[in-house]
């Protein structure tokens, strides 16, 4: 594979990482879905019809959509910064309009905020991420 690397056009650099993330995203949900779906189906299979047997099969379920909707966050974020990047605004916190660090965006090529405004976010909405 003829990886690029940072001095190359950055932009593109930033493009090949967040294409390589969401392929990873696509692969980890088609395994996790994968191996929910076995897990539910020995469970099934194995329980009876008491009420701990399916509150222990909805436990199942609802970490399943949690799953599902991580998922879904992640590759809507990727997909934005696809988008940002197409229109040249990417690496441009969305907050306050300053040039996100270059080291965050190697860490987490699909940032959205600078690390200031991210603390800020995450401050005022706990549990709310990047």
């Amino acid at each position: 594979m003829n990886r690029l690397k940072s001095s190359d056009r950055p932009q593109e650099y930033h493009r090949k990482m967040i294409l390589e993330k969401r392929e990873q995203v696509f692969k980890e949900l088609n395994r996790e879905l994968n191996e929910r779906m076995n897990q539910a189906s020995e469970l099934k299979s194995s329980l009876g019809s008491d009420q701990g047997d399916l509150s222990t099969l909805s436990v199942g379920n609802d970490l399943s959509a949690f799953l599902a909707t991580r998922y879904s966050n992640i590759l809507k974020q990727i997909d934005q910064t696809l988008e940002r990047i197409e229109e040249g605004s990417y690496g441009l916190c969305e907050e306050c309009g300053e040039k996100i660090d270059e080291r965050r965006l190697e860490t987490l090529p699909f940032s959205l905020y600078c690390t200031s405004c991210q603390k800020g976010i995450e401050k005022e909405n706990p549990g709310r991420s990047n």
